[in-house]
């Protein structure tokens, strides 16, 4: 997932950015969580998902891509425990 998010700020183009996003979003919902773990990542990931939005819009902004990373890091910390949980 690390990787996966380094390599989203690296790239400048829009559809592939959006393309990247999409498929952290899709790897993440794979990962074998509890359901309640499940439902609290999908609630992290959706906010991830619109923050995604604004610096998609906006890639030079430094404020859209520490919200983003912000909330990957809630994302990651909430996939962290549920896993060492199961």
């Amino acid at each position: 997932m690390a990787k996966m998010i380094t390599e989203f700020f690296k790239i400048t183009d829009t559809v592939a950015l959006t393309e990247m996003r999409n498929k952290i979003f899709t790897e993440i919902l794979r990962l074998p969580m509890s359901s309640g773990d499940k439902n609290n990542t999908e609630e992290a990931m959706y906010l991830w998902n619109y923050n995604s939005d604004a610096y998609i819009k906006n890639i030079k902004s430094t404020a859209a891509k520490g919200t983003v990373m912000t909330d990957f890091t809630a994302m990651i910390k909430i996939i962290d425990i549920s896993l060492l949980g199961n």
